[in-house]
């Protein structure tokens, strides 16, 4: 589109520059628009690398938890179902050794000494009387003994093999961790064994870890926690299961696991300060970015004064061509980039050129050849037969001559009908029918035919004489070596895709000769004598797309088969 100028704006100079201003601003909005994305980027980045650094050091902790935990809780769960310790501690309780005592301490110490985390134990008989303790005088309080026979309390239920897990802590630092096991005689209970797994032992075992880490029950009391300020007075921890979790200031980022089994829940938490690096970074982008703005607008001037006129030039020839005169190529006389591009332009415009002209001829070419071609699918042969059929019916039984005539004039109307290209099914097989019965009247007992198409079938799209190629196909190899034919078609719906099968039971093709046919087939190759098939499958591709065709299954010796599939669009 031109510029029009107004009669008072025929002596204005044309404002000089435009060039150069636009490419500044052009220069300064992508530089701002670089800005903005590089600190995005810059801070998603750092985002994402913390994120993921935080969550492979949360799951890497939390299975060193979870394998401390499957190993404290089999140390403690194997002494306390071991027969021997269940014989001592069953002994102890029926006071039928005075020394059993002293064996028992001897088990313990040793299992103690194997231990990665030290126990305390406490033996009381079904009443509640303590029997053997290895907490000190000094040690033991009435609220320990009165929770441990609650504790006991609630394991009375349990049966042999199983074990009572709880939680006891007193207001100190950290909780101990308590397995109960009852021990039966004779199947009644005669006391219970509790094992205290030391909270503040298990905290400096785990000590080397850079991370902390939380180990609940199912109601939140705590088990194990590197720092006892995280849970509340009541030893109890609310943390997140995944993602970010605050406590007094500090934010960590939480990985958590849930072992129902076990009735325990084991958090990871790896402190998750606020990244002070990010602001740092997008400061240094943004003084960088003000460098940046210096120099392009330095180079952005140096471009525009070098290449205003070869530009202007440029525009002016590519608004000829805009206009409409495509056939004038550009001229711009210099030897620079611009020049280049001018060439270029010219080539670009003469291969669409030519490249239209091709394609405009060679579409209308192919459009009347195919549809010329793919329209004449009647064999003379067969008209000549049936004309000579009826020749011989008008001499000896002159009411069937009339009817074959009524057939055939029914066939030779449809076949030269050019008004449709397609029809339904259940159109296309009333011509089959008419085409069926002259061939049965040539052929007579020699010749069979069995139709059976699903019912939905019937009102499928197809192109117009579908099945008479394949039929004709089949009488004309199959009656070349045998005195009998029989032809089965079956038709039914795949989805959205119509398949009919023509089988006849003829003696097949030549593998050689089958061969090339399948070939000719998916080449749409219409220079063989199967010109038929050849076309009606090029007719199929080009109307219904490439999920539509014609395959073949040659049975030398047995039979021959065609297989049609027509994709129903719509």
């Amino acid at each position: 589109m031109g510029i029009v100028l107004h009669p008072s704006d025929k002596n204005k100079v044309p404002e000089e520059g435009r060039f150069q201003k636009n490419l500044q601003k052009s220069v300064t909005r992508k530089i701002v628009l670089l800005l903005m994305i590089s600190a995005f980027f810059f801070w998603a980045g750092q985002y994402t690398i913390n994120l993921m650094e935080n969550e492979l050091n949360g799951k890497a902790h939390l299975e060193r938890l979870e394998e401390t935990f499957f190993d404290l809780d089999t140390q403690n769960r194997e002494f306390l179902l071991n027969d021997r310790v269940n014989d001592v501690v069953r002994r102890m309780l029926s006071q039928e050794d005075s020394g059993v005592s002293d064996e028992f301490k001897n088990v313990f110490r040793q299992f103690n000494e194997e231990c990665i985390v030290r126990n305390e134990v406490m033996i009381v008989d079904k009443g509640g009387n303590m029997a053997f303790t290895s907490f000190g005088e000094n040690r033991i309080s009435s609220y320990l003994l009165n929770y441990n026979n609650a504790i006991c309390y609630n394991a009375r239920n349990l049966n042999e093999g199983e074990i009572y897990r709880a939680v006891y802590y007193d207001r100190g630092n950290y909780a101990d961790s308590l397995f109960v096991k009852p021990i039966f005689e004779e199947g009644s209970i005669q006391g219970y064994v509790t094992l205290f797994l030391s909270g503040s032992e298990w905290n400096f075992y785990l000590s080397k870890s850079n991370f902390d880490g939380v180990i609940t029950d199912m109601r939140q009391n705590v088990m194990y926690i590197s720092k006892p300020g995280m849970a509340d007075n009541n030893n109890k921890f609310y943390g997140v299961a995944h993602g970010i979790w605050e406590s007094k200031g500090d934010r960590y980022w939480s990985v958590s696991k849930e072992l129902p089994q076990y009735s325990a829940v084991i958090y990871s938490l790896v402190h998750y300060p606020r990244n002070q690096t990010v602001y740092i970074g997008l400061l240094v982008l943004f003084l960088v970015g003000i460098c940046w703005y210096v120099v392009a607008g330095w180079m952005s001037r140096t471009m525009a004064e070098n290449n205003a006129a070869s530009i202007e030039n440029l525009v002016k020839e590519i608004r000829i061509i805009r206009k409409g005169d495509y056939k004038h190529r550009i001229q711009l006389g210099t030897e620079d980039e611009f020049g280049e591009v001018g060439h270029q332009v010219n080539r670009m415009l003469d291969n669409i050129h030519n490249l239209n002209e091709r394609n405009t001829e060679l579409l209308t070419l192919n459009s009347r050849i195919e549809m010329e071609q793919l329209t004449q699918q009647m064999n003379p042969h067969f008209l000549y037969n049936t004309l000579e059929i009826i020749r011989n019916l008008v001499i000896f039984d002159a009411p069937k001559a009339e009817e074959l005539i009524v057939k055939l004039t029914e066939v030779l109307r449809y076949s030269v009908n050019t008004t449709r290209k397609e029809m339904t099914l259940e159109e296309d097989m009333q011509f089959i029918d008419a085409y069926l019965e002259i061939q049965n009247c040539r052929f007579g007992d020699r010749f069979r035919c069995e139709i059976h198409m699903e019912p939905e079938c019937s009102q499928c799209i197809v192109p117009k004489m579908l099945l008479q190629p394949m039929i004709e196909n089949s009488i004309k190899y199959g009656f070349q070596k045998k005195m009998e034919l029989n032809i089965q078609i079956q038709g039914y719906m795949d989805g959205h895709t119509l398949v009919i099968h023509v089988l006849d039971d003829g003696l097949g093709m030549d593998p050689q000769r089958a061969k090339e046919l399948e070939r000719q087939l998916k080449e749409h190759d219409n220079s063989s004598s199967s010109i038929g098939l050849c076309n009606l499958s090029r007719r199929l591709y080009l109307q219904y797309g490439e999920n539509s065709g014609i395959l073949i299954k040659n049975r030398e010796g047995t039979g021959f088969e065609v297989t049609v599939r027509i994709e129903q669009k719509g």
